[in-house]
């Protein structure tokens, strides 16, 4: 008898399924603005609805053309924004020198989140509705996110034609599911290679009015002068319970563990080979490195795994921040070397700390861990211990927002660093970030950050891609700070000892 109720209801979903596929086209959503500036563009999208709280009925099928006609998924771009001149960190009336002429010590850029999708993949969150809530869970633009990752690689290499990049961050979460094709998509749109979305056993399943995103296309490849390293996040690798075999009998389509997912950036034509990781870290599943970027030796950056173990216990998913000793060993190992060799460093790891987190949905699922050997009270304290330390740059929240730790000593600010987050590459409002570090006249730092957009083309598939995290956001009425632009600029001044 449960297994016939069963059957029938797979089969009303399956029926439901269809007619919304049948039923949902996407909308031309006219652009205001087709010349959009490069740098910056802290860009304002305009909300012509009143947003959608999650736990309103769904938008009928039929009236997602009419909604886009009354601004439903509609954007405008704006001019870019000065970065805002931040101060929290530095002795109470500081001032820049006049006249001061700051030198340029590294310029680098974070992009994070990226998300690349297995659109046939038949275990998403998008079926389950409204995915609880989340808007990262229910969004159209999962189809997209290969196309929007190209589109930012195009800008990228355009800001490196106008202000030469040392290098380059991919700040974790480069796949949905943690699976092998997710993974390669990824690698292979910055190594510039072809990319074939469909599913591997059966040619173009995916016919019809709605499918031309899955077409081959020839991804832009990131400017080989640029080399670029990896930073892993919780849905690269944190499935425990994943299966063992191919997910519906492709072999392509099937989960990585943190060794596997560390192999396959060997397998690159890009630099560097591993983009970060060594050959120890593949074996291992160690995923933690340091790198100094310049021959001056001047920075080091310290990437630091800092997602949940595999074998961790589940309390509200594996989304969390976490340390065991051995990575908090080793990281303070690479805190003392830098500063006693006179390094001002910079960490980079996918889960910010010293952050507020908003209720009732991030916190639970997203903050430091409860269980955690080390607790993120300790790891700041550790931390606040290095004046050198300048820097903390993050992903994962999806979020622009900008963080001063202060000093625990007022009397020392330079004790004191700043954490950067950057927002996801696939949802609202689809930025990553560049950083430049400045040395002013005076010995103290300046980190000058900007978001910036992907390349978006007026009709293309990142610009329908655009308009579906758009109305993401209207239909959840998203948690973005800094809207309506979700985006954010700024200089955050900074002392140090170097």
């Amino acid at each position: 008898m449960g297994h016939k109720r069963s059957k029938n209801l797979n089969s009303r979903l399956a029926k439901q399924l269809k007619d919304i596929e049948q039923q949902i086209r996407p909308a031309t959503v006219p652009v205001t603005n087709t010349e959009t500036a490069l740098h910056s563009e802290k860009a304002v999208y305009t909300f012509f609805l009143d947003p959608v709280v999650a736990t309103a009925p769904q938008v009928e099928a039929g009236e997602i053309n009419r909604l886009a006609q009354e601004g439903y998924g509609g954007w405008i771009a704006e001019d870019p924004k000065e970065p805002e001149r931040r101060d929290d960190l530095m002795p109470e009336g500081y001032l820049l020198p006049a006249g001061n002429e700051p030198q340029q010590l590294l310029h680098f850029f974070a992009i994070t989140d990226i998300h690349i999708t297995d659109g046939e993949f038949p275990a998403h969150g998008i079926y389950s509705k409204f995915g609880g809530g989340i808007v990262s869970v229910y969004s159209e633009m999962m189809h997209y996110t290969t196309h929007i990752l190209d589109g930012a690689i195009h800008s990228i290499n355009a800001i490196h034609h106008q202000n030469p990049l040392d290098f380059g961050l991919s700040m974790g979460d480069n796949t949905n599911n943690a699976m092998y094709n997710e993974l390669r998509w990824s690698i292979d749109i910055f190594d510039g290679k072809e990319i074939n979305l469909d599913f591997g056993v059966s040619p173009n399943p995916r016919v019809g009015p709605r499918k031309p995103f899955y077409d081959e296309f020839v991804a832009v490849g990131l400017n080989p002068q640029i080399p670029w390293y990896q930073v892993i996040g919780n849905h690269d690798h944190s499935w425990p319970d994943k299966p063992l075999l191919p997910v519906s009998g492709d072999p392509a389509r099937r989960f990585l563990s943190r060794a596997e997912w560390m192999k396959e950036f060997f397998i690159t034509e890009t630099k560097p080979s591993g983009h970060g990781f060594s050959l120890e870290n593949s074996e291992s599943g160690f995923a933690c490195y340091s790198f100094e970027p310049r021959e001056t030796k001047q920075i080091k950056v310290i990437v630091l795994d800092n997602t949940q173990r595999n074998d961790d216990q589940n309390v509200k998913g594996y989304a969390h921040g976490s340390l065991d000793r051995e990575r908090f060993d080793w990281l303070g190992q690479e805190l003392e070397a830098g500063q006693q060799a006179g390094q001002l460093m910079i960490i980079a790891a996918h889960i910010p700390i010293g952050v507020e987190y908003q209720e009732p949905l991030t916190r639970p699922f997203m903050s430091w861990s409860t269980l955690s050997p080390v607790s993120e009270q300790e790891l700041l304290k550790k931390l606040q211990s290095y004046p050198n330390l300048i820097l903390w740059v993050a992903g994962h929240r999806h979020r622009n927002t900008v963080t001063p730790i202060k000093s625990p000593d007022p009397a020392q600010p330079e004790y004191g660093f700043w954490v950067v987050e950057t927002a996801s590459l696939r949802d609202f409002p689809q930025n990553f970030r560049t950083f430049e570090i400045l040395k002013n006249s005076d010995g103290t730092l300046s980190i000058v950050t900007r978001n910036i957009n992907p390349t978006i083309r007026e009709g293309s598939f990142a610009s329908i891609a655009r308009s579906y995290a758009v109305a993401a956001q209207q239909l959840f009425n998203g948690r973005t700070e800094l809207l309506p632009s979700g985006s954010y600029n700024g200089e955050l001044l900074v002392k140090t000892k170097a």
